[in-house]
């Protein structure tokens, strides 16, 4: 968790995947930034709702699967 510079925490993650599903759950991506040549550092507002979409995440928790798939290949697009 990192603070923002208006002070309000943060959650960052590099994983495409995670992003996908927690856009899918209605999390707005405050910011992006590359790290390097292949990766994006993507940016949420933390809070304890994201903490636990994040739990659901890792526990296969569901999303629309043509929602997460769409999602993804918009978000992969962004970078080519």
């Amino acid at each position: 968790m990192m603070p923002s510079d208006k002070g309000q925490p943060e959650y960052e993650t590099t994983d495409l995947n995670l992003t996908s599903f927690l856009r899918c759950r209605k999390y707005p991506i405050v910011r992006f930034r590359r790290e390097g040549e292949a990766r994006v550092m993507f940016v949420f507002q933390d809070s304890l709702e994201l903490r636990a979409a994040i739990v659901d995440y890792v526990n296969d928790g569901p999303v629309s699967a043509r929602s997460f798939s769409n999602t993804l290949r918009d978000l992969k697009a962004l970078f080519r």
